[in-house]
Order: C-alpha cells, then structure tokens, then sequence
C-alpha cells in the first residue's frame, strides 16, 4: 500500500520528474540504461556520420587535386566535429549523473528526516504525542524509496497514537474506563469488531467478563467457571484457533468462529484475557490484515498492562480503606466520603432516604462465653442478614462494633419501619451455627427519615441513635420510630 504522492512539498526539479519518481528502481535503472544507450548510439552515429564525409572529402582532394583552401574547410569541420561530439558526451554524462543523484538524494533527504524523527523520539523520553511534529514525511513517488517512506509514516503513527493512549489512560480513575478506551482503540482505530475481556479476581480462582463487543456477544463466548479452565490464564501465552481449532475446549463454537486469545500478563501475573473473534475467512489477504490489526492489539495491550495494574493496586487499597474486613460491607469511611452525592440526589428527586440504626443485642455476651471467633461469626452472618433483606441500591454499612446502619433509597412513608421489623424477625428466627454452638440473638433497631424528620443528614443518622437507645430502654428486640420528643437537646 502507498501513499498519494506529496507534490505540494516537492522542489521544481522533483515535480519535473514526478513520472520518474513513479517508476520503481529497477524501472529507474532500465530508463538509465535505455536512456544512456540511445545517447551511445546517437554519438555513435554522429562519429560515424563525421568519419564517411570526412573519407569522401579525402577522396576528392585525391582525385581533383583541390587546394590548400579545401584543406582547412576540411579542418574546421573536423574540428566543430569534435566539439559537438564533446558536448554531446558532457550531455550524456550530465544525463547519467541526473538520474543517478536524484534517486540518491532522495534516499540521502529520507534518512535525513528518519533520523530527525528518531532524535525527537529520544529527546522526548518515550512520550511521542507531545515531542513528534505533525507533519509526516513526503511521499513523492510509487517506487520502493516511497513505500519505505510509507512504512516510516505509519510507524511514526503507531508511535504517536500509541504514546497519546497511554497518557490518556494515565488519567482514568478505574479500571472500567481503561476497559472502555481500550475496547474503542479495538474497535475505531484497529478495526476489531467482536472481543471479549476477562478479569481475574486478586485472590482465588474467579475470572468475570469486565467487557464485550458487542453487548450481546455474551451467550456465544465461553463458559469460564474457574480462571484456570482458560488456557491463556493458565499457561500465560496466546492461544490461536487458526493452527488448532480445538485447542480451547470450553470455546462454545469452534466451527462457527475462529478465537484469538491473549493473555494481560504483569510480573508474571496474568490479570485478565482479551479474546478476539473473527468469522472464518478464505481470502489471505483478509487473514493477513486480520493478524496485523492484532499484533497492534497486542501493542496497545502492553501499553495498558502497567496502568491497569497500577489502577487496580489502587482500587484495592481503596476497598480495604474504605470497606469492612470481617463483612465486606462498607465502613464509616466510605460513608463519609460518599454520602453528599446520595444526599444530592434525593433532594434532587424529592423523595426521602429511611435512616436505619440497628445494634445487636447483648452481643458483648456472645464474646465473653464463647470468644471473639464466634462473635466475628456472627458479626459476618448477621451482615448477609442485613444485606439480603435490602435492595441493590440500599446501602448497609458497618457502622461501628456491633451497630449497621442501612440507607433506603426512594423510601415511601412506613416502608423503612415494615423493612426494619421484617429484618428485626429474620435475626430473631436465624440460628447462628458454628463450632457445635448454636445461638439465638436478636436485633434492635431505629428509624428516621431524611429530609422528613430533619434537613441534614448526619442529624437524621443521629435520631436513628436516639431511637435505636430508646428500643434498648424498652426491652430490646423492637423497632422504634423517631419522634420529635425523644430529642430534646439542640441541633446536631
């Protein structure tokens, strides 16, 4: 593939000869040749042609005795001769040499503005979007100087694009949205229509689909139940259906499609696989294009591989920061850090968030006979408790010790109390079995209502306490609703 010819940054003498620039260089070394034996046979013949009238002038002063006068006529023609033929030699020597120095400073210009572009490479400290100029270098021709040029161009290109996705994935806050730019470079830039990307878990043996294109692509990829049951996570190499296609047993559809598996490989640690489908093809030059457009996936890969790593390293610290160990619930912390855009937002929808505040009761009890192991137990189950008796967009957090507090999105006047009373007989029926113990606990709970009973929020959590202690007081195992006289003091 070549470029269109750049005329417009050619000198004079290189659009003169933009024809020639055309030919290929062996093309150029047969018009050299043809060019230099036309000009030969012209000299040749115009000596020839000097030699006979010179011969039949020698013949006339043989046979008519001409005078001296002939004599020097014959002379000065011998010598014009000579001079024509001289200039005629200069030419072809001129000619030669213009066809050999054009081609060479060509080739002498293209190393010139390669070694240019490699300099600014390396002034530049491997960040190519900001130090490489815009401007590419002309293509002047079709012969193989120009399809070098070509080649350069694009790999400058490669480069720039390369180094301008990185920085830009550098600034993504998760690993989401490098999945994301990584699928549009897949997709826009590279032409590769149909992928899938699998992330493995930091611990354990999982491995979940983080992305497909397209969003329905699910039911036709593989079944993974365990990171292992992938060949390319486990072996830590590039799986290709091409050479063998059933190579990958859990593929759903071998005969149907041909899969390209590589696997995102950091220190040793495969964090997830990008797999590449494609319709079976007969044509080679299709295939070929189909596993060039790959080979710079595979570029572009390695390009994300240390940011990625670098972001989940991230997420994780934020997790552990930010949610409860023993649970796997979020902490105060995030509560904290998060909570304004909740509080936003319902004020936004003009609805109310139910407020729950719910204490275990005589959890200490559970410590002081049985040991802290049990009571992390039950700390973890009543946990699932609270989390399965809530909606997805609820929130339950650990709030401190044995006390969760549970947020209830869009909550309708009475929903929070019937939700706490219905938790409230989960725990009190829950028989929380561990080591050949078996105990019955119960739970106390309680409610308010944000912006219902107050306008700020953190003094809706703390009437959520006054109710809670107000259950404490009243036998424990019930749930209380917040009422304006339970709080006497000033605003929280």
């Amino acid at each position: 593939m070549h470029a269109k010819p750049d005329l417009q940054q050619a000198s004079f003498i290189e659009r003169l000869w933009h024809p020639f620039f055309n030919l290929s260089v062996y093309g150029k070394y047969a018009v050299g040749l043809v060019g230099f034996l036309v000009c030969f046979l012209l000299l040749g013949q115009h000596e020839f042609g000097f030699v006979r009238w010179l011969k039949h002038q020698i013949d006339l002063l043989a046979t008519e005795g001409n005078t001296l006068t002939d004599l020097g006529h014959i002379t000065l023609q011998a010598d014009q001769t000579l001079f024509s033929g001289g200039l005629l030699v200069v030419g072809i020597m001129c000619f030669v040499s213009l066809m050999s120095f054009l081609p060479i400073r060509r080739l002498v210009l293209l190393m010139r503005d390669i070694s240019g572009r490699l300099q600014e490479l390396r002034s530049c400290g491997g960040d190519a979007s900001d130090c490489l100029s815009g401007e590419m270098i002309p293509v002047l021709g079709r012969d193989e100087i120009s399809a070098a040029v070509w080649e350069v161009n694009g790999l400058l290109e490669d480069i720039q694009a390369i180094s301008l996705y990185r920085r830009t994935i550098e600034a993504d806050e998760t690993s989401a949205e490098i999945y994301q730019r990584l699928a549009q470079v897949f997709t826009h830039h590279l032409g590769l229509k149909t992928f899938a990307i699998w992330e493995t878990a930091e611990t354990g043996d999982a491995i979940t689909l983080a992305y497909c294109q397209p969003p329905d692509l699910a039911p036709e990829i593989c079944r993974l139940t365990t990171a292992n049951s992938c060949r390319a996570k486990r072996t830590g190499e590039v799986v290709s259906s091409r050479s063998f296609p059933l190579i990958c047993p859990v593929f759903p559809q071998p005969d149907a499609l041909s899969h390209y598996c590589v696997p995102m490989l950091v220190g040793g640690k495969v964090l997830g696989v990008v797999q590449f489908l494609f319709n079976y093809v007969d044509s080679g030059e299709r295939a070929e294009s189909l596993r060039q457009s790959a080979e710079k996936a595979r570029h572009y890969l390695r390009e994300t591989l240390p940011v990625l790593h670098a972001k989940r390293l991230a997420q994780s610290l934020q997790e552990m920061a930010t949610r409860d160990t023993l649970t796997g619930l979020y902490n105060r912390r995030f509560l904290e850090g998060n909570i304004n855009p909740l509080v936003a937002s319902i004020r936004r929808r003009k609805t109310q968030l139910g407020v729950l505040m719910c204490d275990m009761d005589y959890f200490k009890q559970v410590n002081d006979e049985h040991g802290h192991e049990v009571g992390d137990f039950i700390l973890a189950s009543l946990a699932a408790i609270l989390q399965n008796g809530v909606r997805e967009s609820d929130m339950v957090v650990r709030y401190g010790g044995e006390e969760f507090l549970i947020l209830l999105n869009d909550c309708q006047e009475g929903h929070a109390l019937q939700v706490a009373d219905k938790i409230r007989q989960e725990v009190e029926k829950h028989q929380f079995r561990t080591g050949g113990i078996s105990l019955h606990k119960t739970i106390s709970i309680g409610v308010s209502e944000f912006p219902g009973d107050t306008g700020a929020f953190w003094e809706g959590v703390k009437f959520a306490d006054v109710a809670l202690y107000r259950a404490k007081e009243e036998g424990r195992n019930r749930v209380v609703r917040f009422a304006p006289a339970m709080w006497q003091g000033k605003d929280y």
